[in-house]
């Protein structure tokens, strides 16, 4: 490991990690926690009765249309910076290149081209105990299901903006809520529909959390001082 990245893991703070082993160690130990979440909202002979609903797909669809509308803005708020030599809404270039590497990085790269791809774990609406035909298998195992559920790219996604949120209020307030409300909504949804389990959508949280702190050792290395969020964490 290069002096940067041991910097950047060192970078996490030992509650974080010791939050971060004690749920591997849980869901690991303890697998049937997903399947009785999950089992909360099957219906013997039904289904999952939230998929296909239209707020199950509006909720669904509106993370793309998120993503796309936020990205746009970050990108148009680092030209007009660059223009007027500004830093609208306190978005500097380093802090917006930051929270575009963190979408390409956790929710792109590690969630979607990496776990979902070669984990294979099946979602709860492919495994045998909810009238699938896969073999249901543990959080961070990797399987030959050849599924896509661990572990969750819209909760990512949806936590991806609650960092957005953070960093353009400089810190807690209604937008952080309005977005930490919607990841959560939108992470109960994907287990209704039975597309994930509980693990999955936690360990996207925990990701992207990470993957934060790590980014934010290189442009902001003093931040934990500052921001209640970090100094919460902090070491």
């Amino acid at each position: 490991m290069s002096n940067r990245a041991a910097f950047a893991v060192s970078a996490i703070p030992r509650f974080v990690w010791l939050w971060f082993l004690s749920f591997t160690c849980i869901v690991l130990t303890f697998p049937q926690i997903d399947l009785w979440t999950s089992s909360l909202f099957f219906t013997p002979g039904v289904g999952f009765d939230a998929k296909g609903l239209w707020w199950e797909r509006i909720i669904f669809h509106s993370t793309g249309l998120l993503l796309a509308v936020v990205t746009i803005g970050l990108f148009g708020t680092w030209s007009y910076n660059r223009l007027r030599h500004k830093s609208l809404l306190g978005l500097d270039s380093r802090k917006i290149g930051m929270l575009i590497g963190l979408l390409i990085l956790v929710p792109g790269l590690l969630v979607n081209v990496g776990l979902k791809a070669h984990i294979g774990r099946a979602r709860p609406i492919q495994v045998e105990q909810f009238g699938g035909e896969a073999q249901f298998t543990p959080a961070f195992i990797p399987s030959e299901e050849k599924g896509c559920s661990f572990s969750s790219g819209h909760a990512a996604a949806g936590f991806w903006l609650v960092v957005v949120a953070f960093d353009l209020s400089g810190g807690f307030g209604g937008w952080v809520c309005v977005a930490l409300l919607y990841a959560v909504v939108l992470s109960v949804v994907r287990i209704a529909a039975g597309a994930h389990f509980l693990s999955d959508v936690v360990a996207s949280a925990f990701f992207v959390w990470m993957g934060w702190l790590m980014l934010l050792s290189f442009i902001e290395p003093n931040r934990a001082e500052t921001e209640p969020l970090l100094a919460l964490t902090a070491r």
